[in-house]
């Protein structure tokens, strides 16, 4: 079974998840299925893509491409696509965009990175939006360290390009191939990149450390098509909008423990707030791992952490607008089904993929976007 779900930001900012929940026959079917629904959804609105992601095994990506360009004839820019294993069957998993309708007087354009495309921007009234799509380092002398640093080079070069810092980033989703193996170095790259961009203070006292306002993030693992290292996603906000660190209750800044990211960012629109989860799995306040080898509790735990930060700003689980559900064993989204029910959570937009987590005895993370009017 395919679904499309539609979710309002607001009068012109659109989510739409489309997923593949069961088996639904061939891949290129379900792809150009979804594909046409698309596309039709956004030109009835008059919309455009600003971000677009997208969930599927790597030796389907080729027939994606193809039916892709096919099938949405708006501008074909960049798209960003992770090895995402379905929990079902093959090929495609799920798409995420954020669409938007820009209006009269409103820029919207793609940007470029020599002559690859690698993202879009949209000026909407006083703020201006900048996702950067699919980026990755290079560098082979140091490996994977140098990779990365060269990697959060290039996402600062292309900011400063577009007028802004990391300073305005408010969300990164990162794929690590084999995360396992070195997410460590990750770690230890992105705290030195953003202490050297001032974003952590060299020194400082142990209550102001959940308030460091550093970006929310996903930190997964995908191989991705280009056989790099790793991909990045970038959103990057800067204008009208107020932004703040959620610095969370149940869980506490993951920089006490070593990864330089937020629980949650909160985004205030003009009668609307953004609440960007990251990604989020069964780990306690000073940063253990809870449940090993139970993943049912792990879920529960999960769930009820994504619960207590967004309700730290007036959001409850039937606010979440998307999301990504990430099972180490495919197996196991019958068993996230049933603890999702038990929380209300019948209708959650959400992608769900087959994939490592950032460490070995978790079994389940998520990350969602909620939405407060």
């Amino acid at each position: 079974m395919c679904s499309i779900v539609i979710s309002d930001i607001d009068t012109d900012q659109v989510l739409v998840t489309a997923a593949i929940d069961d088996e639904t026959g061939p891949a290129t079917r379900t792809a150009g299925d979804l594909y046409r629904e698309l596309a039709a959804i956004l030109h009835s609105r008059g919309m455009r893509i600003l971000h677009e992601r997208v969930f599927g095994t790597l030796d389907f990506y080729e027939q994606f491409v193809g039916i892709r360009s096919q099938c949405l004839d708006i501008e074909n820019g960049p798209f960003s696509y992770i090895e995402g294993r379905p929990c079902r069957g093959d090929g495609l998993a799920g798409i995420q965009v954020h669409a938007v309708q820009p209006a009269p007087g409103e820029d919207f354009w793609i940007i470029h990175d020599g002559n690859r495309p690698c993202g879009r921007g949209w000026k909407q009234r006083d703020a201006t939006y900048v996702y950067l799509a699919g980026i990755t380092g290079s560098g082979q002398v140091g490996g994977r360290h140098d990779w990365t640093r060269n990697q959060f080079e290039k996402i600062n070069r292309l900011l400063a390009a577009q007028n802004l810092d990391f300073g305005c980033v408010v969300r990164t989703w990162i794929y690590l191939e084999d995360i396992l193996d070195w997410y460590d170095t990750f770690n230890l790259v992105r705290t030195n990149t953003f202490v050297e961009l001032g974003l952590i203070p060299g020194e400082m006292e142990d209550p102001g450390i959940d308030g460091i306002y550093l970006p929310a993030s996903t930190g997964i693992s995908g191989k991705n098509p280009a056989g790099a290292p790793g991909l990045c996603d970038v959103l990057a906000i800067s204008g009208g909008l107020k932004t703040k660190v959620l610095p969370g209750v149940s869980q506490r800044s993951a920089f006490r423990y070593g990864s330089a990211f937020s629980r949650g960012i909160s985004v205030q629109g003009k009668g609307f707030r953004q609440l960007f989860v990251s990604g989020t799995a069964a780990i306690d306040d000073r940063g253990n791992s809870l449940h090993p080898g139970n993943v049912e509790a792990q879920i529960a735990r999960t769930i009820e952490n994504v619960q207590t930060l967004i309700a730290e700003e007036g959001a409850n689980l039937n606010d979440i607008r998307c999301a990504t559900v990430f099972l180490k064993r495919p197996e196991d989204k019958n068993i996230f089904e049933t603890v999702a029910g038990r929380f209300h959570m019948h209708h959650l937009p959400a992608v769900y993929v087959a994939a490592d987590i950032c460490r070995p005895e978790l079994l389940f993370e998520m990350d969602a976007l909620a939405v407060v009017h």
